[in-house]
């Protein structure tokens, strides 16, 4: 057995600004990163961990080249920002291929009304379940774990007043068509604001006015 410390922080709404005011986030081993670098309160606590888990979080950490610290925040901020409500909510994991064999099983029209009649509602719900109102920030902290969790890779960047997403995957274009209509639909329902979406087979780019 090993100890190991860990210095945690509290979720604010604060951004690091970069250059010519942008704040930019990756959805690889920067993400949480760069959320845990924001100035908050935090407190340094100790575990006692087998050796042998200890000894895989620092080769993950490694792969994902960011200190071991950094990477067992992410995991802790992703289990409290997400992965505790996938339980309560009913949220199934499915692998990749059987994912994309099913959505290519149904037509762009089924595709849009199942987002927007049966996912919305759902997502609509966890929303609630998490937290009972959002504003703009709070919807992009969670659009941002919810694709940091399912693995697509994207980017963030806050720019002239607006958050520019990308969103990259392998899934073809009937899953960006189902990310397009669900974002859409919550962006218009939770936040009565319009998001802009493009959309081609392999790529998402959503941006969401601050004004």
């Amino acid at each position: 057995m090993k100890l190991i410390s860990l210095s945690g922080y509290s979720r604010d709404r604060r951004r690091p600004i970069g250059r010519n005011g942008e704040v930019g986030y990756t959805s690889s081993s920067s993400t949480t990163d760069k959320l845990s670098k924001r100035t908050h309160p935090t407190e340094t606590i100790t575990f006692r961990l087998p050796t042998a888990l200890l000894e895989e979080l620092r080769k993950d950490a490694e792969l994902e080249k960011i200190n071991l610290n950094a990477f067992v925040t992410r995991i802790f901020s992703n289990h409290i920002q997400w992965e505790r409500y996938e339980r309560k909510m009913g949220l199934l994991p499915m692998t990749k291929p059987f994912l994309k064999e099913v959505i290519n099983q149904l037509t762009n029209d089924q595709i849009i009304n199942l987002a927007q009649k049966i996912e919305k509602e759902n997502f609509k719900n966890i929303l609630i379940f998490m937290n009972e109102s959002h504003d703009l920030d709070d919807f992009v902290e969670i659009l941002r774990t919810w694709l940091t969790v399912s693995w697509m890779q994207h980017n963030i960047v806050l720019r002239n007043g607006s958050y520019h997403f990308n969103i990259q995957h392998d899934l073809g274009y009937k899953w960006s068509l189902y990310v397009q209509t669900l974002v859409s639909e919550l962006s218009n329902d939770i936040l009565q604001r319009r998001a802009e979406i493009r959309i081609t087979d392999n790529v998402i780019s959503i941006v969401f006015p601050r004004d």
